[in-house]
């Protein structure tokens, strides 16, 4: 199954100014690279966003979009808060695997990591949900969510033929992955909580809308997540 997400290999230097990012506890640390492993398991080439305000930096992960303005594969996005012992302000989007690099040594420096050297552009990290403006529409159990997401994940399977090119493989996603599901939000939000791992809580999620936006939310992260732009 193909969700890759676009990432421009173009580098350039990360500015000075990000200063190195210290964990409230090592927890907080190993929980961000298990989020970074399973990124990597849709892309092993994907990029993570980090975004510090304060004592808090917001981790920002691909899980589909669109690779072309006429495709209509939805945007799906995770989103997970962790707590810094020290404030930061950084918004910096880099390889998920060299921030993985640092995170292999954080045991031996006090539960910092430096921002690594070179960020990356990311189509999908430009793409800013609402920050403001959700309206709680209800709850969405875990068993319901780990049942859509299985079943895309058979769908686009049996979909797919053999060495399939880039536009069968577009076409498949954006059939599959964007179907209206509960509270006629995308398939592929499904997707994204469980090849996260936010579905691994039996208290399921609570459910948002703000415009054209879906999020679901509990203790492990979010997923945020909008129709295909031709759809």
């Amino acid at each position: 199954m193909d969700t890759k997400v676009p990432v421009d290999r173009e580098i350039m230097p990360t500015p000075s100014s990000s200063a190195p990012l210290k964990f409230a506890d090592l927890r907080e640390a190993k929980d961000l690279a298990t989020l970074l492993s399973r990124v990597r398991s849709i892309d092993s080439s994907s990029a993570v966003r980090l975004q510090a305000h304060g004592s808090v930096v917001a981790v920002w992960v691909p899980v589909m979009s669109a690779e072309t303005l006429l495709e209509q594969v939805p945007t799906v996005l995770g989103m997970r808060a962790l707590h810094l012992s020290e404030p930061s302000e950084i918004d910096v989007t880099v390889e998920a695997a060299a921030v993985l690099d640092r995170l292999a040594r954080i045991d031996k420096t006090g539960g910092m990591i430096e921002i690594p050297p070179t960020t990356v552009h990311a189509p999908w990290s430009g793409i800013v949900p609402p920050s403001s403006g959700w309206i709680r529409q209800g709850h969405l159990d875990s068993e319901t969510v780990e049942t859509i997401a299985r079943d895309g994940m058979s769908a686009v399977e049996q979909a797919l033929p053999s060495n399939p090119g880039g536009a069968v493989v577009s076409t498949v996603r954006a059939r599959i992955w964007g179907t209206a599901t509960s509270f006629d939000m995308v398939s592929g939000a499904a997707f994204g909580a469980t090849v996260l791992g936010f579905n691994e809580s039996v208290k399921g999620f609570d459910v948002y809308t703000c415009g054209p936006w879906h999020r679901i939310s509990n203790e492990s992260g979010h997923i945020l997540s909008r129709p295909g732009s031709n759809l």
